[in-house]
């Protein structure tokens, strides 16, 4: 683990957006991702003096450090309760619990975001050799004015560290097998948040601290 003098908090106008996009999406979408929680993730290629590897992501917040493994225990234990009904029952169960989950970013981690991806793909290689890495947020419709899909380009510089267990992997891990099902074989990437850049129409404005 790097020092933690490292990271910086996020905007918090950024977690405020991407907690309210998620209690959109709950709401309105029936958890339908919208394009604002997908980054596309650059990192160095390996072994090339010049080159990258970009994978697009669906990235998650992580409860704050506080509330990890109490969250935790709320997605596994209604993936197990509600298993033996179908994955049906399980993904409405979690959608339920969702709408009241995302309500207020002082509940979530200040300093991260997180994706789940199979452990085999070149970005994961690439960010085991050099973990610096940007992710890329671009909304670009231009028909939605209301808070949570009006335009936006954000690059957020962070490290990146691989996880196969511990207490963040499982959070990720237990959240996501409530819609999707067991990820085996696959990875959670903490992304550690240096630094947030507005990139519109190609400005490249620091945004925070």
């Amino acid at each position: 683990m790097r020092r933690s003098s490292e990271f910086r908090a996020l905007p918090k106008e950024f977690v405020d957006w991407q907690v309210a996009l998620r209690r959109h999406t709950a709401e309105e979408r029936r958890g339908a991702p919208h394009v604002g929680v997908a980054p596309l993730v650059t990192a160095r290629r390996p072994g090339v003096d010049v080159g990258v590897v970009s994978h697009s992501v669906i990235c998650g917040l992580l409860p704050r450090p506080d509330l990890l493994e109490e969250k935790t225990r709320d997605f596994r234990g209604m993936y197990e309760g509600q298993i033996a009904e179908g994955a049906k029952a399980v993904y409405d169960t979690g959608l339920e619990y969702l709408k009241g989950y995302y309500t207020s970013s002082d509940d979530f981690d200040t300093e991260s975001v997180t994706t789940l991806l199979p452990d085999d793909l070149p970005l994961i290689d690439a960010l085991r050799a050099d973990p610096r890495c940007a992710l890329v947020f671009h909304v670009f419709d231009m028909e939605d004015r209301s808070e949570v899909g009006r335009l936006r380009c954000l690059q957020l510089n962070a490290v990146a560290e691989v996880l196969s267990e511990g207490p963040v992997y499982d959070n990720v891990w237990w959240h996501n097998a409530l819609f999707h099902g067991f990820a085996d074989g696959c990875v959670v990437v903490h992304f550690r948040h240096q630094s947030t850049f507005d990139t519109r129409f190609g400005m490249l404005e620091t945004i925070g601290g």
